[in-house]
C-alpha cells in the first residue's frame, strides 16, 4: 500500500508486459525478469536493476531490442 511499493509494482508490470510482447510468452517474460543476465548491465537480471531502482534502465534496453539491436 505505500506509494514506493506501487511504483516498483507498476514499473514491474510494464516491463513483463513490454517483455511478453517481444517473446509472445508471458511465461518467458516473467522468467527472463528474473534470471536472464543482461550483458550490457554487468549481468545483472531486470528484476536487480529495478529493485536498485533503475527501471528506466531496463525501459531503455527493451526499446533498444524493440528497434532491432542485440541484447
Amino acid at each position: 500500500s505505500s506509494p514506493t511499493v506501487q511504483v516498483r509494482l507498476q514499473r514491474i508490470a510494464r516491463i513483463l508486459t513490454e517483455v511478453e510482447e517481444l517473446t509472445n510468452d508471458p511465461s518467458q517474460a516473467v522468467v527472463w525478469f528474473r534470471h536472464q543476465p543482461i550483458p550490457a548491465f554487468g549481468g545483472k537480471t531486470a528484476q536487480d536493476l529495478v529493485e536498485a531502482g533503475h527501471a528506466e534502465a531496463v525501459f531503455a534496453f527493451l526499446e533498444h531490442l524493440r528497434d532491432g539491436g542485440y541484447a
